[in-house]
């Protein structure tokens, strides 16, 4: 009993932490900002007629940076990961997926615009072939896997939330979208741009679930 106690008092206090929200948010945020500052700014300079790499090498770079200065910090609460069930494991790998996903597709529509100093995400600037279809891939296989597994790891709480944020979100499309298309053919709007309503539908779909499953 007692060489039980004073190994429970000699024990590292990190083994029995969890890890903290301040570290993993800033760590995030920096990366995000970071990729799209260095990223933005090299692909300016090479338009301009500059040396250097391209701006999808380097917000690439900075993203392993930021992954590698993650996986520093979480390593210091091995305790709290072991005892993760296998179901937790994976719906914590949908959600990291998702966002890497979204960090890899700013960094391409960044990087293969042909006019950088447009916005990525809701101009139409020309992309090129291959980064064009690159994007539709990472889109449309990375997404349909991350939601699939997803799905087979939520509880019925989460459920029913996620569930009521797509309906909340699929009003979000299907009222506007008609109304802007009829009002554009009578040259009273601008024409019709998927990107706005998608952006809407988004936006929509992640208020409702959040307020749902934290409420």
């Amino acid at each position: 009993m007692a060489m039980k106690d004073m190994t429970m008092v000699n024990e590292p206090q990190d083994m029995h932490r969890r890890p903290g929200v301040l570290w993993p948010t800033v760590i995030t945020l920096g990366t995000v900002f970071l990729m799209g500052g260095v990223a933005g700014y090299l692909d300016a300079h090479r338009a301009d007629g500059g040396d250097g790499p391209s701006g999808l090498v380097a917000g690439g770079l900075v993203l392993l940076a930021g992954a590698g200065v993650m996986w520093l910090y979480l390593r210091r609460f091995p305790a709290f990961w072991q005892g993760w069930s296998r179901r937790k494991r994976l719906y914590t790998a949908s959600i990291a997926g998702s966002a890497l996903l979204g960090l890899l597709t700013a960094i391409l529509l960044r990087s293969g615009q042909s006019d950088v100093t447009s916005d990525p995400f809701f101009s139409n600037s020309a992309l090129s072939p291959q980064i064009a279809i690159l994007l539709a891939l990472l889109w449309g296989v990375g997404i349909s896997i991350a939601v699939f597994i997803y799905q087979r790891t939520i509880d019925d709480h989460e459920e029913r939330a996620y569930l009521w944020a797509g309906l909340a979100g699929y009003y979000a499309f299907v009222i506007p979208a008609p109304m802007w298309w009829v009002l554009a053919r009578a040259d009273l709007a601008p024409p019709v741009d998927a990107m706005p309503l998608f952006a809407l539908t988004i936006v929509t779909n992640a208020l409702v679930y959040l307020w749902l499953k934290f409420r």
